[in-house]
């Protein structure tokens, strides 16, 4: 993470006498932070499975009685696989950007690009710290970092506005993530990942009864649930889950290259990988893998439903990707923290594959995302074309492609576990039927922009791109069709092969985070171990379904968009789509709720401000109106003195002679 850092200072610094704008140091700190990277993955590769948990280190920052703070780092399977991936796509983010920002003449690209290394170096941070309160220090400059770089262009209405909106919704969820944070100290007296005496282990040893903890009156399960439920607020609100995921799209105002990073390996993929470094804390708590199924597998299909008729390119994949956390969300509340991690894998290379690829797109189109007036550009950028095909092939879960095999480990492993658990078949159903809308969107996409007739004078006569967009889009596009190959699972069990094809699941497992998900397979009601020989036709029969209902979806888009010249009557029509177009009237909601919560706010500063301190404020002005008069009486005359003296003493004769008298009377 310094490597990165160094450049965000440097581009800051020197700005405008560095070339390119400063490009080049954020180019030369990502591809080193890539390649250490690689070397952290391959050195975990070469060792022993039971030592793959030793590459971890930590510095006291703060003792108190109960609890000590410490900032330190934990390298382990699952942070290893992360830093390759993040690294990965940031050095081809960067790479891109000389296309896209340097060749369009934007101001302020210092800025930019100190932007970008402040993002991945706060994004390696994340990954890397060993404990929930530095992971939330963390978290909270990621947040900055997209705040400031979705408000780049600040000088326009659009994006500051959705800087802010994204910052506001965002800390929205970070402030129950915070109290969370607050509740795991004040429970275990640690915050740590990963060790014997880290919060998971405790936590188990807790619901064992070998260790008394503080649950507030609670049972010790309903407090572990309420902390999860804490925690998991944050997760909502960066992973842009049903209900504070409206800030995603607005963030579309950000430069493309901000947006594959955001998508793809940072600002987004940090709230599932949040839970995946706590799942072994989360699988002890059933009613919270429950919840996290529930909202997983609703937005899904509830984020793939308004793809179905946005008119901006980026617009549909910012829709794309809620539906597609959904499905990582869906695999962690399932027991599956490898099938979402093998998710959020494939996703982070076709999903910055598709961001790229569109903003080779709107380049070319000279800025004009609205994919009505794109068409026929399938000829016009073959590579272009090409990679984005494959990208969507991915995302619509088409065989061979990667999306496929992840998605349906996904799928799989929700069907097995909600055979016995209802609220889980239900989010199980609900991501099935996110499949078909998801091909629909995705191939309508595909077709509007590069099929048919150009439909507009910029589409017959595209702006070219050069190699350093290229570039980054072939390599991601190769990704998308091969990097599926890394988990197939079950094939190695179905076909009894003698090598080992499900790399990613041996990878995860022979390191779980430092004893925190060693018992997981005991303490996870929903864990199904091996595959069994009698389940393989289960397994191709979920498979099968899913594959079916993608492919049909493609028809579909296909008769709509492909076969015949497309119209907007080919989209949903009347209510339907109004409702959808218009996001189900979500921001109208939120709108209405700030005015009610702005409205009752106001009251209750009346209620302030009059009455309580009005009382307060009364008694403190007759305090001080009598203070006032009182020190007058101090004149520094001694005449005066004397004359109240005498005053005083003649008051005191009066009132002893009257009290004498009515003694004697």
């Amino acid at each position: 993470m310094l490597l990165p850092f160094v450049s965000f200072v440097v581009a800051l610094a020197a700005r405008e006498r560095l070339p390119l704008g400063g490009a080049l140091p954020g180019i030369a700190a990502a591809a080193g932070s890539f390649l250490l990277s690689a070397w952290v993955a391959v050195s975990l590769a070469e060792m022993p499975a039971d030592s793959r948990l030793q590459l971890s280190d930590s510095l006291t920052w703060a003792t108190g009685e109960q609890f000590t703070l410490t900032f330190g780092y934990l390298i382990d399977p699952l942070s290893a696989l992360m830093l390759v991936i993040v690294t990965l796509v940031a050095l081809l983010v960067h790479v891109f950007s000389l296309g896209y920002m340097n060749a369009e003449g934007e101001t302020g690209l210092p800025r930019y690009y100190a932007g970008l290394g402040l993002f991945t170096a706060s994004m390696l941070g994340f990954v890397v710290a060993d404990n929930l309160l530095m992971a939330f220090m963390f978290f909270e400059l990621v947040g900055l970092c997209s705040y400031l770089l979705i408000g780049f262009n600040f000088r326009e209405p659009g994006p500051p506005s959705a800087a802010k909106k994204a910052f506001l919704v965002t800390r929205f969820g970070d402030y129950f993530f915070l109290i969370g944070v607050v509740a795991v100290f004040t429970t275990f007296g640690t915050a740590a990942f990963a060790g014997p005496d880290s919060f998971p282990i405790l936590a188990e040893q807790a619901l064992a009864g070998e260790l008394a903890v503080r649950t507030f009156g609670l049972a010790t399960e309903t407090w572990f649930t309420v902390i999860g439920l804490l925690v998991l607020g944050g997760v909502v609100g960066k992973s842009a889950q049903f209900p504070l995921h409206t800030w995603l799209p607005d963030a579309m105002e950000g430069p493309t290259p901000v947006s594959a990073l955001i998508h793809a390996a940072t600002m987004v993929a940090a709230g599932v990988y949040l839970v995946a470094r706590m799942f072994g804390f989360y699988v002890q708590t059933p009613t919270t893998l429950a919840i996290i199924a529930f909202i997983g597998g609703f937005t899904a299909l509830f984020a793939a439903s308004m793809g179905l008729v946005k008119d901006e390119l980026k617009q549909v994949l910012a829709y794309s990707t809620i539906s597609q956390y959904g499905y990582m969300m869906l695999a962690l509340g399932a027991g599956s923290y490898v099938a979402a991690t093998f998710h959020l894998m494939t996703h982070a290379f076709f999903k910055a594959l598709l961001f790229l690829g569109a903003g080779a797109v709107i380049i070319a189109m000279h800025h004009n995302e609205n994919m009505w007036d794109m068409g026929g550009l399938k000829d016009r950028m073959p590579v272009t074309y090409a990679t984005f095909l494959a990208g969507s092939l991915a995302l619509a879960g088409i065989f061979p492609f990667s999306g496929f095999w992840s998605k349906d480990e996904v799928l799989f492993e929700a069907f097995t576990v909600g055979l016995d658990e209802p609220v889980l078949l239900a989010a199980y159903a609900m991501g099935l039927l996110a499949v078909p809308v998801t091909a629909v969107y995705t191939f309508r996409m595909v077709f509007l922009t590069f099929h048919g007739d150009p439909r507009s004078d910029v589409a017959a006569d595209p702006e070219p791109v050069g190699w350093s967009i290229k570039g980054p889009l072939t390599v991601l596009g190769s990704l998308a069709v091969v990097s599926g190959g890394i988990n197939l699972v079950p094939i190695e069990e179905i076909f009894e092969l003698d090598f080992h094809v499900n790399l990613l699941t041996k990878w995860l497992d022979s390191g779980p985070a430092a004893l925190s998900y060693s018992t997981y397979s005991e303490l996870n009601p929903y864990h199904h171990g091996e595959i069994a020989g009698s389940e393989v036709i289960t397994i191709l029969a979920a498979a099968g379904v899913s594959l079916t209902l993608a492919l049909a979806g493609l028809v579909i888009a296909w008769r709509l968009y492909g076969a015949v010249e497309p119209t907007r009557q080919t989209d949903a029509p009347g209510r339907a789509r109004d409702l959808l177009y218009n996001n189900y009237y979500q921001d109208e909601y939120q709108v209405w709720l700030t005015d009610r919560v702005t409205g009752l706010a106001s009251s209750a500063d009346r209620f302030d401000q009059g009455l309580i301190d009005g009382v307060v404020n009364g008694v403190s002005s007759v305090s001080l109106a009598s203070g006032e008069r009182i020190r007058r009486l101090q004149t520094g005359l001694v005449s005066n003195y004397a004359v109240l003296l005498t005053l005083g003493l003649v008051v005191l004769l009066v009132g002893l002679g009257a009290m004498g008298g009515w003694f004697l009377w």
